[in-house]
């Protein structure tokens, strides 16, 4: 809706003008002023995006009003019966001038130059829909083949647009990069940066192979040269290799993984270096874990192991470890399933507070 202040010292200009812009379903009448002092008074109390603004009236002209408004200032769009101010208003920024009596089509073109020049929220909230698609479709679209290895991923968005991201990657014959990461707050902002990071990580992962450690000090510099100083990102990097079931990993600050050995024992793959993006010269280490046949690796984010529930409790490890081995031996996309399943049941009906990513990769 575009806010709209109506300033005339005249009541019936003003009813006048409140019957023709009910006919434009996007203007949200805010408030009115009867005269030049009440109108300064009233903007800046409530802020309105567009001004209705007479010229002749009590106190102060609608142009000493205009020169009165300090950053940030609504549109102005002047209404009087006298054409000899239009230099003036325009010589304010005005935005429009028009002349008593108004006519339903000089309004209605006026009214379009406003949506012209406002980011109104329909069109925001389009903008925001078109960006969750496109960064949904920045996610694997398919699943490079692995004998070895079933693996599935998900990510749901707190807010239209996400700050994680997970990662499939094809790097040279029997090789899988997998990528899992989190950048620093929310919405469109940390969506950029993800989109960002993951074009880094995604030209790095060829470049580097097994070497992830170098991956992730490469990514952690770029980062921290093209973005402000309290920007960073969590990384799980992993690289499986299908011949011998290894996997060469890197946690920069990550959540840590979770390895499920199918004979009962749980290995915990944390960090082994610093966030990506804070420290310039920051260093990695690279470690390597065998997955054998029936072993489950879980990489998630934090906005898993932290969801709250209705009393406060975080959903921690402990649950999703459970809820995985309540579908042992399944396909990977059942064993996340029915852990996002576990998560829904835990935290309940209320909106998601972080954003949700989930890998699972099962050795067959």
């Amino acid at each position: 809706m575009i806010r709209s202040l109506l300033v005339d010292d005249e009541e019936p200009a003003r009813a006048r003008l409140r019957g023709m812009l009910a006919e434009h379903q996007d203007i949200e009448i805010v408030g009115e002023a009867c005269d030049g002092l009440a109108a300064i008074e009233r903007i800046a109390e409530l802020r309105p995006d567009l001004v209705f603004l007479d010229i002749q009236m009590p106190g102060r002209s609608g142009v000493e009003v205009v020169a009165a408004l300090g950053p940030p200032r609504p549109r102005v769009i002047f209404c009087t019966a006298f054409d000899q101010y239009a230099i003036d208003a325009f010589d304010h920024h005005a935005l429009d001038y028009l002349l008593k009596p108004l006519k339903r089509d000089r309004l209605a073109r006026a009214i379009e130059r406003v949506r012209g020049s406002l980011c109104v929220p329909g069109d925001l909230e389009s903008e925001m829909a078109q960006a969750s698609r496109t960064q949904a479709r920045l996610l694997p679209q398919s699943l490079p083949e692995m004998p070895g290895l079933d693996y599935a991923g998900a990510c749901r968005a707190a807010r239209d647009v996400a700050g994680d991201y997970y990662d499939f990657l094809a790097v040279g014959p029997g090789r899988l990069g997998i990528a899992v990461a989190d950048v620093s707050g929310k919405g469109l902002y940390a969506g950029l940066l993800m989109a960002g990071l993951q074009a880094r990580i995604q030209t790095l992962a060829a470049v580097h192979a097994d070497a992830v450690d170098l991956l992730a000090a490469e990514a952690n510099r770029v980062m921290h040269a093209s973005t402000e100083t309290n920007r960073y990102a969590t990384l799980f990097y992993g690289l499986y290799d299908d011949a011998g079931g290894t996997l060469n990993y890197v946690n920069a600050g990550h959540t840590p993984a979770l390895l499920l050995r199918k004979g009962g024992g749980l290995e915990r793959l944390g960090a082994n270096g610093t966030v990506i993006g804070l420290v310039p010269e920051a260093r990695y280490r690279r470690d390597a874990v065998r997955l054998e046949k029936g072993d489950v690796l879980i990489i998630s984010t934090d906005g898993v192991t932290e969801a709250p529930g209705a009393g406060g409790e975080e959903f921690g490890e402990r649950r999703v470890v459970e809820a995985a081995l309540r579908h042992a031996g399944r396909p990977a996309t059942e064993i996340r399933d029915g852990i996002l399943q576990a998560l829904d049941t835990f935290r309940g009906s209320g909106p998601l507070i972080d954003d949700i990513t989930l890998v699972v990769a099962c050795a067959t």
